[in-house]
């Protein structure tokens, strides 16, 4: 009797179980929609694999549209094929995962820049030191150099084409109780960053750059810069010698500054009309507006090159402005010739770049208040190189600590989906340049330490790679989600060697 009573249970309860299920399957299709509406993305995910009818309503768009707005905080137009895709996109392939912190500066760094191909890295900062890193699953020191000494320092570096040299910007102590003056270098990077070339710079805060791989530019006058005179932009060729002797290649900057190894030619003279160079970058007259719809008359040479500067106003108005020349690098004459462009801003940059495909440049800017102070929003913008009619698009979210009469460099960077900036805070931001809202704030926080992040570079071929430097002396690399499980799974494969 009491196994027949057991059985009757056992019964019992399969037919409970069985009409359990074919309840669930035979929810209405709203009605599951409403129940997966309360689902991570991770939930979705699993119920996904319960059963084909699941799997098909647990795809469903409306779904993973909501998940993504609740995500971002926001509405917005899809970007990618599917929103499932696109939350994944923002999720999944974002680079907001600390992958590795790198050590070795004493002093607040200033900034960061990858190589051409990625596969180096260069920082610089408050301690005169430079380095290079190279990049990988593990990023590993090369090479390190004390080039100038405290109060001196470097706010700028950056790599030629070939990977050979960097040039770099700094601020220098020549002689004691005299005011710091700007140089700008050029270090061998095979040669334990030597400095094979340098010279002094009229401006203090021109950043320069690469015109090709032995040539740089420079901004200068033949007098003082408040006078009349052109303000010339010079390409500047430099010759590097075999020294017999290695020690040599130990030299002090400031004795590279008498050299002769540099030649020196005007490539632009700009009238100077109340304005100064600031920062300047060079893109090839190919890649400029490409895009436009409007037919291009003007015959291209090889040499030809579009020159972009941001020129600071000496005039209390505060407006500056982003100014394109197009210049013959190979011609024997300077160009002397009006803007094919300018893009006047009522605020002061703080910084800015280029994408690695030279499609798109980025700048901070902060604007200049009536009562003589800096408003604390700091606005990123991006401008469409390739159609420069195109409007500007504007990054909001960046905040300066306190409103302040005195600025400071951060520097942003530019990737397909992705935008990022330092900032005066202890954080990077990192944006999605389809919604334009922020989706990580990137931490560089340690006790006691304030931090500012001075710059902030994407990997030229990986935009799910991205570097900050900092005032806590540290270089973090960020990677996605992604990149974390494929560099796990190529450190979990045996070594054949």
């Amino acid at each position: 009797m009491e196994k027949k009573k057991h059985k009757t249970i056992s019964e019992y309860s399969q037919r409970i179980d069985s009409t359990d299920r074919n309840d669930w399957q035979h929810l209405t299709d709203p009605v599951l929609l409403h129940v997966f509406s309360y689902l991570d993305k991770n939930e979705l995910n699993s119920v996904c694999r319960t059963c084909k009818n699941w799997h098909r309503i647990a795809q469903d768009e409306s779904l993973w549209k909501e998940l993504t707005y609740r995500n971002l905080g926001c509405r917005y137009p899809r970007h990618d094929v599917s929103w499932k895709s696109e939350l994944k996109r923002l999720t999944y392939h974002a680079p907001n995962h600390l992958h590795q912190t790198c050590e070795g500066h004493v002093d607040k760094i200033y900034y960061v820049c990858f190589s051409n191909s990625g596969k180096l890295i260069a920082t610089c900062g408050a301690d005169g030191i430079v380095k290079v890193w190279k990049y990988g699953h593990t990023t590993a020191l090369l090479h390190s150099r004390q080039v100038v000494d405290p109060p001196s320092y470097a706010n700028y570096v950056e790599f030629n084409e070939a990977e050979t040299h960097l040039i770099m910007n700094c601020m220098m102590s020549v002689r004691e109780e005299e005011e710091l003056q700007a140089a700008l270098a050029v270090l061998a990077i095979e040669k334990g960053l030597a400095v094979v070339a340098a010279r002094h710079s009229w401006f203090p805060y021109f950043r320069g750059t690469w015109l090709t791989n032995d040539t740089f530019l420079l901004a200068d006058v033949s007098t003082y810069f408040f006078s009349n005179d052109n303000v010339k932009l010079a390409s500047c060729t430099f010759y590097e010698e075999e020294l017999e002797n290695p020690e040599l290649y130990k030299r002090p900057l400031v004795e590279n500054l008498t050299d002769d190894n540099v030649e020196l030619r005007s490539l632009l003279e700009m009238t100077n009309d109340g304005y100064r160079p600031h920062l300047v970058k060079v893109i090839e007259w190919s890649k400029w507006n490409r895009d436009s719809p409007v037919e291009r008359v003007e015959t291209s040479r090889p040499g030809d090159r579009v020159v972009i500067i941001y020129q600071q106003s000496l005039e209390w108005d505060i407006v500056h402005r982003l100014v394109f020349y197009k210049v013959d690098i190979d011609s024997e004459t300077p160009s002397v010739t009006e803007p094919i462009k300018i893009i006047m801003t009522n605020s002061e940059c703080v910084g800015v770049n280029l994408s690695a495909d030279h499609r798109y440049a980025v700048y901070n800017s902060r604007r200049f208040c009536i009562d003589g102070w800096y408003e604390q929003d700091v606005d990123t913008i991006v401008i469409n190189l390739a159609n420069i009619g195109e409007k500007p698009e504007v990054f909001e979210g960046n905040k300066s600590l306190e409103q302040s009469a005195k600025l400071f460099y951060f520097f942003p960077s530019i990737s397909s989906d992705f935008l990022a900036s330092g900032s005066e805070q202890d954080v990077a931001f990192l944006w999605d340049r389809h919604s334009k809202q922020v989706i990580a704030t990137l931490p560089h926080t340690l006790p006691d330490a304030k931090d500012g992040v001075g710059a902030v570079a994407f990997h030229p071929h990986d935009p799910e790679v991205l570097i900050s430097v900092a005032d806590d002396c540290r270089v973090r690399i960020w990677t996605s989600k992604n990149r974390e499980r494929q560099f796990k799974l190529q450190s979990d494969i045996p070594n054949c060697e």
